[in-house]
């Protein structure tokens, strides 16, 4: 059985929903462990009782580790949440030894393919790492760190529990949006991994974490067995600065880092993450109004002049050919 985690709060319920749905899809036999960054949230998916999930309180994961009740109350709300990755994982390999490799996963990713195509790679490292390649145009962004914390592997071995207690160290002590040389969030601290830690290795796998700021650098294309990225199948995608536009438009992101939404990117990528998206908004929806209104956020009427604004806004997204219409 595989074990994956992630956290997200209210905000992120609809991505982490489509996360589990691409997981359910593509994954055999697996656990999703849910931290809830927030009580709408776990009592939203308690209600949903989703399949293939574990869900744990915040509340919880403090009590168990008393650095992390520190942690709340002297940073900002995503500063904390980058400290509770670590944590999460500590939690979960020390609480259950039958547990022999955990995946931690980024709300906002969405499967394509089942991932044991990589268990070749990661077979024998103790921590897994997924180096961001930036495209040529992106790699004055290597200021942020070499590897991208959205997605890691780390085993339960006596290096992999290590490294989980030293990156703990860290993001309890820092993990502040200011970029500086060592350190920026709970990402830059990666950079040092391959050096502290014999076992850790990169994944080559160019469809896994394929994302905005490397896609331009590959050859996406659609084939009868599914998207393949430099033909290797397309394992999971980083659908990172995906914004809701009018009228069911979708902005892809891909603008902000000079990548081109090809047609076969824009078909076979993000409209089933979209139509994802918008099945689980509407499971949502369905919910009792006290569970699903913190979920939703509150609906703000534009008057004539943000409306206008927001139409503009959208033109010039699809002038740039970066948009998605989520329901075709």
């Amino acid at each position: 059985m595989r074990h994956f985690c992630t956290l997200f709060d209210h905000n992120y319920a609809a991505r982490g929903l489509a996360l589990h749905r691409s997981l359910l899809r593509h994954c055999g036999d697996f656990v999703l462990h849910i931290l809830c960054l927030d009580a709408a949230t776990r009592e939203a998916l308690a209600a949903l009782s989703l399949a293939r999930t574990e869900l744990i309180d915040l509340e919880a994961l403090g009590q168990w580790d008393s650095g992390l009740r520190e942690a709340r109350g002297n940073r900002s709300a995503l500063e904390f949440y980058f400290a509770c990755k670590p944590v999460l994982l500590d939690y979960l390999l020390q609480r259950d030894s039958r547990i022999g490799r955990v995946d931690y996963l980024d709300a906002d990713l969405g499967f394509f393919a089942d991932p044991a195509v990589l268990d070749n790679e990661i077979a024998g490292s103790s921590v897994a790492l997924s180096p961001h390649r930036f495209s040529e145009r992106n790699i004055t962004r290597s200021q942020y760190g070499i590897f991208n914390a959205g997605w890691l592997s780390v085993g339960a071995d006596e290096e992999g529990q290590r490294f989980i207690a030293w990156w703990r160290t860290l993001c309890l002590e820092w993990s502040g949006m200011a970029v500086e040389e060592a350190r920026f969030g709970d990402q830059k601290y990666l950079d040092r991994v391959p050096v502290l830690f014999p076992r850790a290795i990169a994944l080559r796998h160019p469809g896994a974490n394929l994302a905005p700021w490397n896609i331009d650098r590959c050859r996406v294309e659609m084939t009868p067995e599914g998207m393949a990225v430099d033909g290797k199948p397309l394992v999971f995608f980083h659908f990172h600065n995906i914004k809701r536009m009018l009228f069911g438009i979708y902005e892809s992101g891909l603008d902000d880092y000079g990548a081109t939404l090809t047609a076969a990117v824009r078909k076979g990528v993000y409209r089933p993450y979209l139509r994802d998206l918008l099945a689980c908004k509407r499971h949502i929806a369905e919910l009792p109004r006290h569970l699903r209104a913190p979920l939703q956020g509150e609906t703000v009427a534009l008057d004539a002049g943000a409306l206008l604004k927001q139409v503009a806004r959208t033109a010039r997204a699809i002038a740039r050919h970066t948009t998605v219409f989520a329901a075709s």
